[in-house]
């Protein structure tokens, strides 16, 4: 008897410039999907697969990449597949990405409620089907052989264009520079960087190393803020956010939040008014005024763990309350960024088909300037409440009085604009980050940003600056999320 792991690939996967097919399937249905995949590469489709290697323990850039560039995903369906963490992370990636997808049922599957949601939008197929096949061939090759669309003048858009583009030099201007700053800040009595004097630092705010043993580092505040940067940090090394202006035409801060927006499932969302807010940019040497150019709304609540459950049919969440009763209320955690994804994108098409989602919007995750510009209602001190830490208990749970658990959301009071637990209980996963706003790009690596401290960071670590990063597929118990809806893009 042939195993599947005696199965030989059945060709070298596409490595051309060219559109190509990603192709996600379980390791052990490798006899019907290669058998497949000859069919499909002889009808002219290329394809990119894992060629068989064993999937790691870490996400791997190359999968992201390849299904990041790809014209079309598509996924081999089985109750192996439903059971891959690994396939389960490429479908979740490539919804991330706004990829059209495929799904060929090998067999029938019973599959998770909130995948079933994400993938209904898009066309299957059964193998057990008459003609197959020539259904899947011919709507990849569709894909493949779409010609791109051009704008009035003809031209290509932008987003489809090559471009080469130095992040570093744009962001941080020199390399260099980066690995001077770097060097000296482990050394005591040098400035963060030898060719300014201090008086430079001083005039803009920024923090220096002591010129002496002896002195203590005092922290001066970033330009435009009430609050100081944290004793010992020195330079930040990530963007700061640490002035904020209203659009006072579209929201008055010190008045009520009007036109709120209620879902069936994810509850009440707080109309959020467009702005600016002023962010220092790490080793540039400057600030950069960055526009919320639209109004959106905020989910009031972080997203619990009955609301996940509802929509994606399964609660991943880790919990000291063994009653299921007792854990509806609490936020949901140990889910990965990809989850949060999946989830929007479920709870966009359940809103959709339910008639409850207003027309041009979706929901999504706040990008990592919406959250904190939401997060300061207007403010620019440590806190939205002020500077005073010890203010801190009336507002979040944290290290100081959660017990070393979560809470229910909801139990501490909101910011100005009515948005609770945004500096504690668990951190928030969020989308793009400053620097893919600062540099206009969406570009991303396997890294995305949390907010908004948790139940076990300190007081001074639940700042409205609080920012953190982990790995888009990690699941901790103090990491959840909440929604925003928002206007769909160009609309």
């Amino acid at each position: 008897m042939i195993s599947s792991a005696d199965i030989p690939e059945p060709f070298e996967s596409y490595s051309g410039e060219g559109p190509y097919i990603f192709v996600s399937y379980a390791h052990a249905d490798k006899i019907p999907v290669y058998q497949s995949m000859r069919e499909f590469r002889d009808a002219g489709v290329n394809m990119w697969y894992d060629e068989g290697i064993q999937p790691a323990g870490e996400w791997v850039e190359e999968i992201a990449h390849a299904i990041k560039k790809s014209s079309m995903f598509v996924v081999f369906v089985s109750p192996r597949s439903v059971d891959s963490r690994f396939v389960k992370s490429e479908v979740g990636y490539a919804l991330s990405e706004n990829k059209d997808i495929l799904t060929i049922y090998l067999e029938d599957t019973t599959l998770p409620a909130g995948l079933s949601l994400c993938l209904q939008q898009f066309q299957s197929v059964f193998v057990s089907e008459k003609n197959w096949q020539t259904r899947a061939c011919t709507c990849m090759l569709d894909k493949v052989n779409e010609l791109p669309k051009l704008d009035e003048s003809g031209a290509k858009p932008v987003d489809q264009e090559v471009v080469e583009f130095d992040h570093g030099a744009d962001l941080w201007k020199s390399w260099d520079r980066v690995w001077l700053t770097q060097l000296k800040r482990g050394l005591k009595g040098v400035l963060p960087n030898q060719t300014k004097s201090p008086s430079f630092y001083k005039e803009r705010g920024i923090p220096t190393r002591p010129t002496t043993p002896e002195k203590k580092l005092i922290p001066d505040q970033m330009p435009g803020t009430k609050h100081p940067i944290h004793p010992g940090r020195g330079k930040t090394r990530h963007p700061l956010a640490f002035d904020v202006s209203i659009n006072e035409a579209s929201h008055e801060v010190n008045q009520p939040v009007l036109e709120n927006h209620n879902d069936f499932y994810a509850g009440t969302f707080s109309r959020i008014p467009s702005g600016k807010l002023s962010i220092w940019v790490p080793y540039a040497e400057e600030q950069r005024v960055v526009e919320v150019e639209h109004d959106f709304w905020m989910g009031q609540y972080l997203i619990t763990q009955e609301v996940y459950t509802q929509v994606m049919g399964a609660n991943p969440s880790f919990t000291d309350v063994e009653s299921d009763l007792a854990n509806q209320s609490l936020p949901v955690n140990n889910v990965s960024w990809l989850d949060a994804v999946a989830f929007c994108k479920a709870l966009s098409i359940l809103s959709n088909t339910q008639g409850t989602l207003p027309t041009g919007c979706e929901y999504r995750l706040p990008t990592e300037v919406e959250w904190e510009y939401a997060c300061r209602a207007g403010t620019s001190t440590a806190y939205y409440f002020g500077d005073d830490p010890s203010e801190l208990h009336n507002h979040a749970w944290f290290r100081g009085n959660s017990r070393k658990k979560i809470h229910p959301v909801g139990l501490k009071n909101p910011n100005p604009w009515n948005l609770f637990d945004m500096y504690g209980n668990v951190r928030e996963w969020v989308g793009n980050s400053f620097v893919n706003t600062l540099l206009n790009d969406s570009e991303q690596d396997e890294f995305r940003i949390s907010r908004g401290g948790g139940y076990m960071k300190t007081a001074i670590e639940c700042q409205s600056s609080t920012r953190s990063t982990n790995s888009l597929y990690h699941r901790f118990r103090n990491l959840g999320f909440r929604v925003v809806l928002s206007r769909l893009p160009n609309t």
